[in-house]
């Protein structure tokens, strides 16, 4: 790694571990209602919007991921500004002051960790892995291709929607052994180029390692960077495969079985 990967590196890790850090305290320290309306305490809104302004700082910087910078610097100068404007639906409200403290907050501890990491720490970051966000000229020429390859505009697909223009194989989630998501890892990871494309229902997608293709999402589509083949995981628990290749792999996959596929 250069010193500009390894500080961009860090920056997504220090998200990370603190993402779930919060996660984690809010998920064993919340004192809302969650009956007859859910609620927030004031103790809350000092807990939960520390993740959410984590989390969409994290989704900028992962923008940055694989770009070029003339000098470490520069690198650090961009990632502050990252840390000062980040922003997402769930961070941009200003109605409560014990919320608005505490996102703010989160961004000056970002913002220190930016500003006081020395090359030295740099050199002993560990990798992570490969993550990076489309920004929206990218992200628009990815979802035409979609669209025009496999009739997907960015919400529900087969089986929810019937949009699929050629064969589709579709089975509950819940159906999917541990080997069986091995072996399909393992057709993905031999038939996908290095990065894989994942679209989610929030309108994000980013480019990951074919090795982190996974199925623990809903309202998302991985396909190759070439639009050879599509699986999508949908709100109802449902994973669905399109293109040749895939579904002979899935048909194979599943001989003795045939009852778990759908359409019959």
């Amino acid at each position: 790694m250069t010193s500009t990967e390894a500080l961009i590196t860090a920056a997504r890790r220090y998200c990370m571990e603190h993402y779930h850090y919060w996660v984690t305290r809010y998920s064993k320290e919340r004192t809302g209602q969650d009956y007859p309306v859910y609620s927030y305490s004031d103790n809350d809104y000092d807990l939960f919007p520390r993740y959410n302004i984590l989390a969409a700082i994290l989704g900028e910087i992962e923008i940055l991921v694989g770009k070029p910078f003339p000098s470490l610097s520069d690198c650090r100068a961009s990632l502050i500004q990252t840390g000062r404007s980040a922003n997402s639906s769930l961070t941009d409200r200003k109605d409560n002051p014990i919320e608005s403290a505490a996102i703010q907050q989160e961004r000056d501890k970002f913002i220190q960790f930016i500003d006081t990491v020395t090359p030295a720490m740099l050199e002993q970051t560990l990798p992570l892995p490969y993550r990076r966000r489309l920004e929206d000229a990218e992200k628009s020429a990815v979802y035409q291709v979609l669209l025009e390859r496999w009739n997907y505009d960015g919400g529900y697909w087969d089986p929810i929607d019937n949009l699929s223009p050629v064969e589709i194989i579709y089975l509950a989630k819940a159906e999917i052994t541990s080997a069986d998501f091995q072996a399909i890892s393992g057709f993905i990871r031999e038939h996908a180029a290095a990065h894989l494309l994942e679209a989610t229902e929030e309108g994000i997608i980013t480019e990951i390692s074919s090795g982190d293709f996974h199925l623990d999402s809903d309202e998302t589509v991985f396909c190759d960077c070439n639009y050879q083949w599509l699986v999508y995981v949908s709100h109802e628990s449902t994973v669905t495969f399109a293109g040749e290749a895939l579904l002979v792999f899935i048909k194979h996959l599943f001989a003795g079985r045939e009852s778990l596929l759908y359409p019959r």
